[in-house]
């Protein structure tokens, strides 16, 4: 770490901006890297601003120790802070993927609709089961990030789903399901 760190604050240094921006950017996830036990400290104990602070300074760091601190958040009492671990999960890949599904079924709306559009940009067809379950929730909101991450996947599988809700559901729900019928693999 010490190497990097001496090699990162040369960069500072160098005549390209470019090369700058980028040593600066660098060095400042070094700096989070090596705080990672007091990040975990907030997460755990911290009050929700903490918290949220907390996840989101995870937000481009990568390992497995990041990922270990995020999926604990996603179990936190504040739903705040829950949402706030799944949107930052949404960009650490496909090994994240069923931390965000387990989100789904989250009892507060906005972990939910959070966690399906973190799964919304996926183009992973195993997420249809899990994004159809969805299409059983309450909230009409939560309901329609699923119709449009589900039309997005453009799978056949989800035909009669989007043709119920291109019947059934309300303006907007119907013109997603709408456009989904017109996009989705024959």
């Amino acid at each position: 770490m010490d190497k990097r760190k001496e090699i990162l604050i040369t960069a500072l240094r160098d005549g390209d901006e470019v090369i700058r921006k980028i040593a600066a950017d660098s060095l400042e996830k070094l700096e989070i890297r090596g705080k990672l036990d007091l990040i975990a400290k907030k997460i755990d104990t911290g009050e929700m601003t903490e918290k949220i602070r907390a996840v989101y300074a995870l937000a481009d760091l990568k390992g497995p120790r990041v990922t270990e601190l995020l999926v604990k958040a996603v179990t936190d009492p504040l739903a705040d802070v829950r949402a706030a671990a799944v949107r930052v999960l949404g960009g650490k890949g496909e090994s994240a993927l069923p931390h965000i599904v387990k989100a789904l079924k989250d009892p507060d709306t906005t972990v939910a609709r959070v966690a399906v559009d973190a799964l919304g940009n996926s183009s992973d067809s195993r997420l249809l089961g899990p994004l159809m379950q969805v299409l059983k929730n309450t909230d009409s909101g939560v309901v329609e990030k699923a119709l449009d991450a589900i039309g997005r996947l453009g799978d056949k599988r989800a035909e009669e789903a989007m043709v119920y809700f291109a019947v059934k559901g309300n303006v907007r729900m119907r013109s997603i399901a709408i456009k989904a019928l017109g996009e989705m693999d024959r």
